[in-house]
């Protein structure tokens, strides 16, 4: 016959270990997980406002004007903003609507024929790169470019 008195309730000291160190694997895999969701978030979360911001800026270049005038170099300065013209531009810093920075540079080149004074279609490429902090440094490369094409208008 068993003695009821000398029964024992509840867990040993290794069992509780064990659940224990099974339990804190199982939180740091979660916890990593998130980490890495919200990482990935923050990405997707600029590149939405990074496109914000690059509307802007095509909405700016499509009121530009380009008309070439009389077809000549000195005729040039006349007719056509300093912007719209083949090079690389720094427009100054914009702001999203969430309140990030963006650094804006753009890229113009002549389609053809490639004489500047003569060009009637232009590719622009508009590029938004956020002002992030260092320990953000992997979102400086998270860089969102749009590209448009103008035909001269006259």
């Amino acid at each position: 016959m068993k003695d009821v008195s000398r029964q024992q309730n509840g867990f040993t000291i290794p069992e509780v270990i064990v659940a224990g160190t099974i339990l804190i694997i199982l939180c740091v895999g979660t916890l990593t997980a998130f980490s890495h969701a919200a990482k990935i978030n923050r990405g997707n979360n600029l590149r939405m406002q990074a496109l914000a911001v690059l509307q802007m800026e095509v909405e700016h270049y499509r009121a530009l004007k380009f008309v070439p005038g009389l077809k000549t170099a000195g005729d040039l300065n006349n007719h056509r903003p300093a912007e719209i013209r083949v090079g690389n531009h720094t427009r100054p810093a914009r702001q999203s609507a969430d309140g990030q920075w963006f650094n804006i540079t753009v890229t113009v080149t002549n389609a053809a024929p490639t004489d500047e004074h003569l060009t009637t279609f232009k590719t622009i490429t508009i590029r938004a790169t956020p002002q992030v902090t260092q320990s953000e440094g992997w979102l400086t490369s998270l860089g969102t470019e749009v590209t448009v094409q103008r035909v001269r208008s006259n």
